[in-house]
């Protein structure tokens, strides 16, 4: 007779202490996340469970009102736990959990512009998130344009095709009102032949 398996780790996502948070209400979700998910609604009708499938045991991740929690780290459920957290209000969001969890969470983060407490990133963390030592130490001087460079660093590790990177980027900077720098590809980071 094997002991049973203990239980994964609850990983947390909730605004930070004493940081302003506009909303906290379970259910409180934007559509297009909402559209992603098959959901499944506590007593009073608010999105609680949110599955990838019909044939899933476990939901990605569960809404709690002041927290969302996973079981699991997969990338594409915390982007959405974020936009939840952005979307809620909370600049400034407290992570627990597992270290897989906790450092996708700040990785995924930084794209979004959120502050993350309760994870110490490594430079490889950074690497991952395009932002070196340096710049993450001084105030940035254009924070539009710093957030469109830690966008290309996500597209670029998302799709593959250089010519729709391309596309992605000259769109997200004409939308910005900005002409896309020309010195170096944002999406390519810093070059690496040795």
């Amino acid at each position: 007779m094997t002991p049973p398996e203990p239980a994964p780790p609850t990983n947390r996502l909730r605004p930070a202490p004493g940081a302003p948070a506009r909303s906290t209400i379970k259910g409180d979700i934007p559509d297009a996340v909402l559209d992603r998910y098959l959901v499944e609604r506590d007593l009073r009708g608010r999105a609680e469970q949110f599955f990838r499938d019909h044939r899933a045991p476990e939901p990605m991740f569960r809404d709690r009102g002041g927290s969302l929690t996973s079981t699991q780290a997969y990338p594409d459920a915390v982007i959405d736990m974020l936009k939840i957290a952005r979307h809620r209000g909370w600049e400034r969001i407290q992570v627990s959990g597992d270290p897989a969890f906790r450092r996708e969470v700040w990785i995924q983060a930084q794209s979004l512009g959120l502050e993350v407490h309760g994870h110490r990133p490594r430079d490889r963390d950074r690497q991952a998130a395009g932002v070196d030592r340096t710049s993450s130490q001084k105030t940035p001087q254009d924070p539009l344009a710093e957030r469109l460079a830690r966008a290309a660093v996500v597209v670029a590790r998302l799709i593959p095709d250089p010519a729709v990177q391309t596309r992605l980027l000259e769109a997200a900077w004409a939308r910005a009102g900005q002409p896309r720098p020309m010195e170096r590809d944002a999406a390519r980071g810093p070059d690496r032949s040795r």
